[in-house]
């Protein structure tokens, strides 16, 4: 039995990779906060190269677009004020924000959404139906999250040396959206 009063290598060591995980934790939330917020910069540019974008106003002109989040009510709320204060128009269309974690009652509604920003992760099923949603009232499902164009969002970001759009063209077939072919030339697309 030791009495010497120096803490053991293994506890030392696992003391390390306790703080090296919640370090880890701390900087992937941090990560996660600076893709959110360069997104909703990116979201109103994607959506204005929808070549169908006009279509979609609501009975008031508006390009309605829909903040969705899971857990995260004020957080939404915020983002989309500074959305709010940022942009007014988009593709000359007045922009009109709406906040909500329901996809569905928000599709339901007479003055529907012309695109969809995930606010926070949404994990497998629930991704998948608001995919289903996107594709099948032919709007942008926009995620800043990493893996997301690659599951099948219909946009997101890619950053690497500078930041660029991220694309699923085989989303955007599905759903029927047209973009400007210029703007397919400067995204990273995922098929």
């Amino acid at each position: 039995m030791r009495t010497t009063g120096r803490p053991r290598r293994g506890g030392i060591l696992a003391l390390l990779v306790i703080l090296l995980v919640a370090s880890s934790a701390g900087a992937t939330r941090q990560d996660e906060a600076r893709r959110v917020q360069i997104g909703l910069r990116f979201f109103p540019n994607v959506l204005s190269v929808d070549m169908d974008l006009p279509g979609k106003q609501t009975a008031a002109g508006k390009a309605r677009v829909l903040l969705l989040y899971r857990e995260a009510p004020g957080e939404a709320e915020r983002l989309a004020e500074t959305l709010r204060k940022e942009v007014t128009l988009v593709a000359k269309i007045p922009l009109e924000v709406v906040v909500s974690a329901d996809p569905a009652g928000a599709f339901a509604a007479e003055n529907r959404p012309c695109g969809i920003f995930l606010t926070e992760f949404f994990p497998g099923a629930e991704f998948q139906q608001v995919l289903r949603l996107a594709i099948a009232n032919h709007v942008i499902l926009f995620s800043p999250f990493e893996e997301d164009p690659e599951r099948g969002a219909t946009a997101g970001l890619d950053i690497g040396s500078k930041i660029r759009p991220s694309l699923n063209t085989a989303t955007l077939g599905r759903a029927g959206i047209r973009i400007h072919p210029m703007f397919l030339r400067l995204a990273k697309i995922h098929d």
